[in-house]
């Protein structure tokens, strides 16, 4: 599992993949939305993961 060091605490950050459910106005369907940000456990910070290799 990828973890960093987290900038405030210096805890250790976790990776979280979240996928979320966007609703587009005139689109009877929702969309499903991906992103990734890194959360650390122990103060609550968190910071959106860069893409890599795109």
């Amino acid at each position: 599992m990828p973890a960093k060091e987290c900038p405030l605490c210096g805890g250790t950050m976790r990776l979280k993949e979240i996928e979320a459910v966007v609703r587009i106005p005139g689109n009877p369907r929702p969309s499903t939305k991906r992103s990734r940000e890194w959360v650390c456990p122990e103060c609550d910070y968190f910071e959106e993961a860069e893409e890599e290799g795109r």
